[in-house]
C-alpha cells in the first residue's frame, strides 16, 4: 500500500474563477459600453448638424427676403452657415408663389422657402447613414 498514491488533482477553492474569465467578460462589457458611448456621440453630432441645417437655411431665407433674384447668393449664404455638413447638403430655393413661368420675381409676402438636405454619416457601425431636412420658409418684403 505505500505504492498508492491520490492522482494529482487541483482543488478549487470556492470563490476562485478559472484564468481569462475576467479578460473575456471585461471585452464583452467594455464593447457593449463603447457601442453605448459612440452611439451617444453620433447623436450629439447628428443633433449639432440638424441645428446648423436648421440656422443655415434661416440664414438663405433670411437673405433670400432682401434679394429674392439671387439664388446663387442664397444658396451660398444657407452653406456657409452649415459648420458640420458646408458643401455637402443639397439646397434648394422655391418660391411657390411666382407666376406661371417660374420667375422668382414676386411681390410683396410672396413666400421664399429654403430647404437643405444631407446624407449624414454616422460612426457606430451598427446604425445606417440618415437623411437631414432643415426647411424655412419666410416671406418677402
Amino acid at each position: 500500500m505505500s505504492g498508492l498514491r491520490w492522482p494529482n488533482v487541483a482543488v478549487a477553492t470556492p470563490g476562485a474563477e478559472p484564468r481569462g474569465q475576467t479578460i473575456v467578460e471585461f471585452a464583452m462589457v467594455v464593447s457593449f459600453l463603447f457601442l453605448i458611448l459612440f452611439g451617444i456621440i453620433d447623436f450629439s453630432r447628428l443633433f449639432f448638424a440638424y441645428a446648423t441645417m436648421a440656422n443655415g437655411v434661416r440664414e438663405g431665407a433670411r437673405y433670400a427676403v432682401v434679394h429674392p433674384d439671387d439664388n446663387v447668393g442664397i444658396i451660398e449664404h444657407a452653406q456657409a452657415m452649415m459648420v458640420l455638413i458646408g458643401d455637402e447638403a443639397t439646397v434648394t430655393v422655391d418660391f411657390p408663389d411666382s407666376d406661371a413661368y417660374g420667375n422668382s420675381r414676386c411681390s410683396h409676402y410672396c413666400r421664399v422657402v429654403v430647404m437643405a438636405t444631407c446624407e449624414f454619416d454616422v460612426w457606430t457601425p451598427i446604425i445606417p447613414a440618415v437623411e437631414i431636412v432643415a426647411q424655412s420658409t419666410m416671406h418677402v418684403e
